[in-house]
């Protein structure tokens, strides 16, 4: 290559260089701007944490010894009594209710 077809060459590049934005504005643009964040419009407020879900039993009331014993048990398993029911006049009922816990994948 002779020094002519050189420069020739060198000249087109400069030129093509200078061109570029003209030629293809809108990818030029999306390279070199960036838009600045907006320091008068608030971030969006945080995703706020899903609503609780709770699980429910009951226990037949016994008696006094025979319910402590089994209402001790429950509530080191996470169930806490929440309300106690009369049922048909007689029949007593502890109703107990825990965080729900997630189940386990099936394989």
């Amino acid at each position: 290559m002779n020094r002519r077809s050189a420069s020739l060459l060198v000249l087109l590049g400069v030129m093509l260089g200078v061109a570029a934005p003209f030629l293809l504005p809108s990818v030029v643009w999306a390279q070199t701007s960036r838009a600045a964040p907006r320091k008068d419009v608030p971030p969006p407020p945080p995703a706020s944490p899903p609503a609780p879900a709770y699980e429910y039993t009951f226990v037949k009331r016994e008696s006094p010894d025979e319910d402590l014993v089994e209402l001790q048990r429950l509530g080191g398993e996470g169930w806490r009594v929440v309300s106690t029911v009369v049922v048909d006049g007689s029949t007593r009922r502890y109703v107990l209710m825990r965080d729900r816990r997630a189940e386990p994948a099936s394989h």
